[in-house]
């Protein structure tokens, strides 16, 4: 077995492992019973498909959903009733690349047809129509006399291959399964009899979607869909690519009306159905099934042939398939396109970028069934199918219909339907295009990855808190926030941030571009509400800092990261003094940032807070090499805390003629209160942060009538500035030149005249990640401009250090010179306060510990946080978007005042209640994971030693090394035989790791563990097979005892306890470290009362 097969497993084990986790844990397959679906005789949008009752409109698209059995199933219990069999062909032996889907935004995979044989696809398909009926009479839900769901078969891609003897027994079976059913029934009596009972018809199905390869001639595919109708008399559907809109109108929608980069190479539209073709396939389709007495309907539609650039799939496949929100405008426009043609009598099933807030408007149009995919390919998985239902039956309430016949004549005003279809349809086309939702900048989000490991036991962590400089503990202070205990919340951000006024109003919030719910809705305004809570305790905290130490510490520079160190050993008794060159404090927060982004009582507000602690403040204190000196005998420990204070040459010809100014120059001059004339047209040049305050700071000072433009070598796609003040830039009338470069100021008389520019073009990738920009010849223009001001960054001057360079130990801060620390600019290069308040924290800590100090002051309150579990099971499967940011309008903003104003007390506390708290719970790889591989067992807290065995002489001694403890609710195994490494859990998983890589791997047979070479299988009750790189362990347990044993050792552990009794080293090995053998341990307790691996 090749470690991304699927091992197929037995119906019993399903069926035990579903009863079981029902009875104990009101859950099937991980998915709580609150997110099932319970039908009602009046849901209002019950509809009838091929003569049966289908209980929703809703189901899965044939994928990576509807391949095994329990996928199948979790689908259904969620509200999926239309269920699109995965694909099936003739060849059935297939190797498919690795990981295989990226759901990172739009979707994109490179898997195609089915990974399984077309006798173990016929087999999962059975279990799951069983299993289904079976459920049903054990949930009450079988009330009603029809089965409520259909089960609709695939398949592809040519007539020969359909007709093949592999292919025709399964559908020959798939029509008649009476005597596989009734020795699965037989089986399954043995331990419920009362299946018995339950009337399961021989028919699985009775209708076919034929899938058609990218590329398949229209004669090819009219000739499998008459095959389908006339001989084998299906309900028959053919699902159209979305090429089928011509090549003009889908890239006009999904690069420049969307901006997504997505490229559909010109081979994708030569090599589908053209629309002519597709238009007379479908009348000839029409007509034959009329005359069979069959129905015939469209699918819309398949995923779109791109090329693989950027994605994150293997490079080897040239060719991807995306799918997903990108892909909605494109199939909505060609199902308007051709309701347009056919006059609106078609019967079109749709799939395509379906999700729960698009849904009503979908079924709107007359599209139904609408099977889904991508969308429960995110976190929430299985479970964000029942929002779908609820936002249904909500809008149908509201609009007053009882139909979804209704529902669509209600919302076009009309009595036909074909009419309202086509009405419909033809607004929302032009909707989805417009209206924005759909566009590429409504996620400028890498992906939710994060640097932290990915440990096997204890992976929960909140990515948010690994992406701040600090280490805010941000979930925290939003709980307090949604329970209304301001007070704690405020106590919990001063705990590791001193400057929570300026940082609720400037800090770039990379925890927000790290935040869950950014794969949800919209990411937590995390910096608003600290914004919120500091100005709710305006007042402050009355803090007393710990008795004096004795120790002195001299921070140089008092910006963000020298306040930030202070502040942290000021509170625990040492005494400090900041040496500042300026007149105040405060550093770029005071001198640079703009007066509309972080007004001067917010900045005050937290300068003054540290100060009051204690902290002695020197101002206009020049530090030279002999001061340097002075401080370093006159204190215990210096930390060098200055500045970027020196802005970068443009380096051309003219930059120092009058009219040309630098960033820090401009901005200081403004927030000082000085207003410099600028003329009437400005030029910033830079793509940075700094560069989009000097532009909005330039626009306030010219007003409406005055032009700023921004010059940027590169395109806008590729500026280190933040998105929204690249798009608040604009929105505010700037104007962005890219792909352009400064050649030369053109000056006369001393004063700049114009500024002469060349054109640039992107060559390949350099250094930063980014295109390189490279100068396009004999393309010089000139720009007229009365100022340019330069913003392409800053630099530190260390004139006063020994040999001028540092050298730092950038998790210590601590320099190579005694009892000499460093952070911020002066050791990164201009950068965010965020990330020089975080090395003021650590520098503290790191001299804490260099003097031998344990911590006294705690801020933060205790931990009380007790999450109900089945509650958060609900909201991780819940897309719920928060209140509008409060910021002014572009032409009501075009001043100093602050333009975002402070979230209300009601907001602020909707806001963080969105928190998912995914420190203490995560198990986003549950959910993600299609075949439910990915398991969350709750677990109760561990402690045990950490031991080493060590052989000397004739004994064996055991070394303690330290305590392991385990203690939150949920551990995650991977069970091998349901994963594919499909690279799901992968991408939504936030840390560097990977799930199905680095989680426990369990196999539920012995020949799963055999083939696989890694991983555990529980053989018996007290036997644990287990293998380490192909080489056998195992593991028994007796009478308290656990007895471990492999190649290297064999060892007896207290099964109380955890800690090794008896230790024999084997085979020469003269030390062993003995956490595999307790980790082992730990795991056979955690799954062994546990279905499906009791058995």
């Amino acid at each position: 077995m090749e470690k991304d097969k699927f091992c197929c497993t037995d119906i019993d084990v399903l069926l035990k492992w579903a009863l079981s986790d029902l009875q104990q844990k009101n859950e099937v397959f991980g998915i709580p019973r609150e997110l099932f679906f319970e039908p009602g005789e009046s849901d209002p949008f019950r509809m009838r498909r091929y003569g049966q009752m289908l209980e929703t409109p809703l189901g899965v698209a044939a994928g990576p959903h509807t391949q095994l059995a329990q996928n199948i199933i979790a689908a259904w219990l969620c509200g999926g009733r239309y269920i699109e069999l995965k694909t099936i062909q003739v060849l059935d032996d297939l190797e498919v690349t690795k990981p295989c889907i990226d759901m990172t935004d739009e979707g994109y995979n490179c898997e195609w047809s089915q990974e399984l044989k077309l006798d173990q696809s016929f087999n999962e398909y059975l279990n799951a129509f069983i299993l289904i009926y079976i459920l049903r009479d054990k949930l009450g839900w079988g009330a009603s006399k029809e089965p409520g769901f259909i089960f609709n078969m695939s398949a592809g891609y040519n007539l020969e291959g359909i007709k093949s003897p592999t292919v025709q027994r399964f559908f020959d079976r798939m029509s008649d399964c009476s005597t596989e059913l009734t020795e699965k029934i037989e089986r399954i009596a043995a331990f419920y009899p009362r299946v018995k009972e339950l009337s399961i018809p021989g028919t699985m199905s009775d209708s076919i979607t034929v899938s058609t390869m990218h590329g398949c001639p229209p004669e090819e595919v009219e000739k499998i869909g008459r095959y389908f109708v006339e001989e084998r008399g299906f309900h028959t559907t053919i699902k159209l690519n979305p090429t089928l809109l011509g090549a003009e109108r889908l890239r006009n929608i999904l690069n420049h009306r969307l901006d997504f980069k997505t490229e559909v190479p010109d081979e994708a539209f030569g090599h589908d159905l053209k629309y002519d073709d597709g238009v007379a396939l479908i009348g000839a389709m029409l007509d034959a099934a009329r005359d069979k007495g069959v129905a015939f309907s469209l699918k819309l539609t398949n995923t779109l042939e791109t090329t693989n650039i950027e994605q994150n799939l293997p490079k080897n496949e040239g060719m991807l398939y995306m799918s997903g929100r990108a892909l909605h405008p494109i199939s909505i426009n060609l199902a308007a396109r051709l309701q347009e043609e056919f006059k609106g009598v078609l019967d079109i099933s749709f799939s395509a970028g379906v999700d729960c807030f698009n849904i009503v408007d979908t079924l709107s149009c007359g599209l139904k069934p609408v099977t889904v995919c991508s969308d429960v390919l995110k976190p929430g998985g299985y479970g964000r199918l029942s929002q779908y239902l609820e936002r249904i039956a909500g809008n149908m309430k509201n609009a007053g219909v009882d139909s979804l016949k209704n529902l669509m004549l209600t919302r076009a005003s009309l009595e036909s339907e074909a009419a309202a279809r086509l009405a419909n349809l033809k607004t929302y086309a032009a909707d989805v295009v417009e209206n924005g939702r759909y566009a590429k900048e409504k996620f400028p989000f890498e992906n939710i990855k994060t640097v932290r490991n990915l440990p096997r036991f204890d992976c929960a962590g909140a990515p948010c808190v690994t992406a701040c400089s600090t280490g805010q503990d941000i979930p925290r202070y939003l709980d307090y926030t949604a329970k209304g205990d301001f007070k704690n919340a405020y106590k919990a951000i001063l705990a590791t941030n001193p400057f929570p006024n300026i940082q609720g109003m400037v800090c770039d919030h990379l925890c927000q571009y790290k935040c869950t719910r950014m794969n949800y809705d919209s990411p937590l305004m995390i910096r608003e509400i600290k914004r919120f809570i500091a100005q709710n305790q305006a007042k402050g905290l009355a803090l007393t800092p710990a008795p004096a130490n004795g120790r002195k510490v001299a921070v140089i520079g008092a910006g963000p990261t020298g306040l930030s160190c202070a502040y942290f050993l000021v509170l625990e008794g040492f005494e400090v003094d900041i040496y500042e060159t300026k007149k105040f404090a405060g550093g770029m927060a005071a001198d640079a940032i703009p007066a509309f982004r972080l007004d001067h009582d917010s900045l005050s507000r937290d300068i003054d807070a540290i100060i009051a602690l204690g902290v002695r403040l020197h101002t206009s204190v020049r530090i030279d090499k002999q001061a340097f000196e002075d401080l370093r005998k006159s204190h215990d420990y210096v930390y060098i805390a200055i500045g970027a204070q020196k802005s970068y040459d443009l380096g051309v010809p003219g930059e120092d003629a009058e009219g040309v100014i630098d960033q820090l120059s401009f901005l200081s001059a403004v927030r000082q209160g000085q207003r410099p004339d600028l003329g009437k047209k400005v030029a910033v040049v830079g793509g940075g942060n700094s560069a989009m305050d000097v532009a909005r700071t330039a626009k306030r000072l010219l007003g409406e009538n005055g032009e700023v433009s921004i010059i940027y070598r590169r395109t806008r796609e590729e500026m280190p500035a933040d998105p929204e003040e690249v798009q608040a830039a604009i929105e505010e009338g700037i104007s962005l030149n890219e792909l352009t470069q400064p050649e030369c100021m053109l000056v006369e008389d001393g004063r700049l005249t114009s500024n002469m520019c060349y054109k640039m073009e992107l060559g390949t990738k350099d250094a930063s990640g980014r295109p390189r920009p490279i100068k396009v010849e004999s393309s010089e223009f000139k720009l007229e401009v009365d100022t340019v001001i330069t913003a392409i960054g800053q630099r530190v001057i260390l004139d006063f250090l020994p040999g001028g360079e540092l050298t730092v130990d950038k998790d210590s801060m601590e320099t190579q010179l005694e009892g000499l620390f460093a952070g911020g600019d002066a050791i990164r290069g201009a950068s965010s306060l965020i990330n020089a308040i975080g090395d003021g924290r650590r520098a503290a800590g790191s001299i804490m510990k260099k003097a031998g100090h344990e911590p006294r002051i705690r801020l933060a309150p205790e931990d009380r946080r007790r999450p109900n579990l089945a509650d958060l099971g609900i909201r991780q499967a819940r897309r719920i978007f928060g209140p509008e940011m409060p910021e002014l309008g572009p032409h009501e903003r075009l001043n100093f005042e602050l333009y975002v104003k402070t979230l209300t007390e009601a907001d602020a506390m909707v806001e963080a209640s969105r928190c998912l708290q995914c420190d203490l719970v995560c198990n986003v790889c549950v959910s993600v994971c299609p075949n439910r591989a990915n398991v969350a067992l709750r677990a109760e807290p561990v402690s045990y030693p950490l031991q080493r065995a060590v052989r000397r002489g004739d004994h064996t001694m055991v070394e303690t090394l330290g305590k392991v403890e385990i203690d939150q609710p949920y551990q995650i195994v991977n069970i091998a035989d349901f994963c594919n490494e499909c690279g799901n859990c992968d991408t939504f998983c936030p840390t560097s790791g990977a799930p199905y890589k680095d989680k426990f791997k369990m196999h539920l047979t012995h020949a799963s563990l055999e083939a696989y070479g890694e991983g555990f299988h529980l053989a018996e009750p007290g036997r644990m097979e287990a293998k380490f790189g192909g080489e056998p362990a195992v593991l028994t347990e007796s009478d308290g005892i656990f007895v471990y044993q492999d190649s290297e050792v064999k060892v007896e552990i207290s099964a109380d306890t955890l800690e090794a009794r008896k230790v024999e080293l084997k085979n020469g090995t003269d030390t062993k470290e003995l956490n595999r053998a307790v980790e082992t341990a730990v795991l056979y307790r955690l799954v062994s009362s546990q279905q499906p691996f009791a058995g």
